[in-house]
């Protein structure tokens, strides 16, 4: 058996070891503890086998030290789905982590709002001046950026998770990564020009398209299914 096949095989068994028939509850215990004996589990494992990771598929260009705008996106995701994320230098891509599902849907909708603010900044660029210099184009981009994230965390719900869950998040986050560190990002340059550019993301960033997938078993719900 593989270890995710074992890992489901004991939840099922400590559930039934909660049954209210004592017999059943025992001879479960029994069971899952002779399997965690033999494939050397501990309770620890179980329980951190609870949390779940999922990349995004969308990648930034800088790759080491990314930009404000781009730590603010990831930082309010976390936020909505009550998740936690790691950046992953040289790739580009971020990993989110958390329980009950929830890594899948906000690295799905980290994409999907990645990619419109990718285009927005990317409209927003080559509406400039052409004449202007590279720099002050950037940092004014950089800031329509941060305008846009800002009005699409305006309309946006964090979901509330507990202390629990969060010392369950950070004990995954060691084991898996080791010492992780919180990142701020390259906050966007003052330049001419800016404070119009950040007033304009922000209009921009209100037709924003914020949605939170659907899980699988909340489709099945839906459609008045049993999962």
């Amino acid at each position: 058996m593989s270890k995710k096949v074992i890992m489901e095989r004991l939840k099922k068994l400590m559930a039934l070891s909660r049954s209210s028939n004592v017999h059943e509850a025992a001879a479960a215990m029994e069971r899952a503890t002779q399997l965690m004996q033999e494939h050397q589990i501990t309770e620890d494992d179980l329980v951190l086998s609870n949390v779940t990771e999922c990349n995004t598929s969308f990648a930034w260009g800088a790759k080491v030290n990314p930009a404000q705008y781009q730590t603010w996106l990831w930082s309010m995701i976390q936020d909505v789905f009550g998740v936690e994320c790691v950046f992953n230098t040289h790739s580009g891509h971020v990993t989110f982590y958390g329980l009950s599902g929830r890594a899948e849907m906000a690295a799905y909708t980290c994409d999907v709002l990645s990619r419109q603010l990718g285009r927005a900044r990317a409209d927003f660029l080559k509406s400039q001046n052409k004449r202007l210099k590279r720099q002050t184009k950037i940092s004014r981009a950089d800031n329509f950026a941060e305008g846009w994230i800002v009005a699409v965390r305006s309309k946006a719900q964090s979901m509330a998770v507990s202390q629990d869950e969060r010392t369950l998040m950070l004990t995954y986050a060691k084991r898996t990564w080791g010492q992780t560190e919180n990142l701020s990002g390259r906050a966007a340059r003052e330049a001419r020009g800016t404070s119009e550019a950040f007033g304009l993301g922000f209009r921009e960033g209100k037709n924003a398209n914020l949605h939170r997938p659907m899980s699988a078993q909340e489709r099945l719900a839906i459609e008045g299914r049993a999962a």
